[in-house]
């Protein structure tokens, strides 16, 4: 069959690569995303505690990377880690000696490293509504963040798709020279969209304004694409699974612990 016609994704990954320094798009989309989540959240959380919330998010971020980190490893490549444990934290190569930075970090490890996070140094200066305000603001810009992760995931020719002749299906030439669904694109638009439709809709629902209904709603909404998304996405692990991938079991399980989690902090 001749793929010639169908659009071939070959645009660089980096934004500044040259003998001195490399900067991938990847990494300055992530960037941009942990701000805008971060600033907003301090923007929209009324109260005379913007402070400790500052500080709180922080902290939040960098446990949320650091669980992100460990869950891509444990779950993903633990054959390779287990055998580099270093290399988990420290983003470098010991045997090319070559700086890698952190290729490859999990969203659900993310999720529920920045709820735990929240909610266990948060419990000191927050009351219970309160933490669950700023996890409701959280999850909703990090509609923004997820989507901006998945652009990156594009320029980066990953997270890809199984093979398709549709016409709207992309050649990632790094890869192979196989049409394939353009998965990133697909789960980034879903949760941009979702972004814009909660925008509307949180302020017409009454019920989406009580602490941590927003989130509840929000995590299975995101749970739900990343799950159907999955089935379109070439396997991210070499382990058998069973009739769903590692990232389904993981989003179904994480999903309801968080949830979980949620619904109690609320009792």
């Amino acid at each position: 069959m001749d793929y010639s016609f169908f659009y071939k994704w070959d645009i660089s990954p980096y934004l500044i690569n040259n003998n001195i320094v490399s900067i991938r798009i990847y990494s300055v989309l992530f960037g941009l995303g942990i701000f805008f989540v971060y600033f907003n959240v301090v923007k929209n959380f009324y109260g005379d505690k913007k402070g400790y919330l500052e500080d709180l998010l922080f902290k939040s971020i960098i446990v949320m990377i650091l669980f992100s980190r460990i869950f891509h490893c444990f779950f993903y490549n633990i054959d390779y880690y287990s055998q580099n444990i270093l290399e988990v934290l420290i983003p470098y190569n010991f045997e090319s000696g070559y700086f890698t930075g952190y290729q490859g970090l999990s969203s659900h490890g993310g999720a529920i490293g920045f709820v735990v996070s929240i909610i266990y140094f948060g419990k000191k200066k927050f009351n219970k509504s309160e933490i669950l305000k700023i996890l409701d603001i959280s999850f909703f810009y990090s509609l923004i963040l997820i989507f901006l992760i998945r652009l990156g995931n594009l320029f980066n020719s990953e997270i890809l798709g199984k093979y398709c002749t549709k016409f709207f299906c992309i050649v990632f030439p790094s890869y192979d020279n196989l049409p394939r669904y353009p998965a990133q694109i697909i789960e980034g638009i879903s949760y941009f969209l979702l972004f814009l439709i909660f925008y509307v809709l949180k302020k017409r629902l009454c019920f989406l304004s009580k602490p941590g209904f927003l989130s509840i709603v929000i995590l299975f909404s995101v749970s739900l694409i990343r799950f159907c998304v999955e089935f379109i996405k070439l396997p991210n692990t070499q382990l058998n699974t069973g009739i769903f991938n590692m990232a389904q079991y993981l989003t179904l399980l994480i999903s309801i612990i968080i949830g979980f989690i949620l619904i109690t902090r609320k009792r």
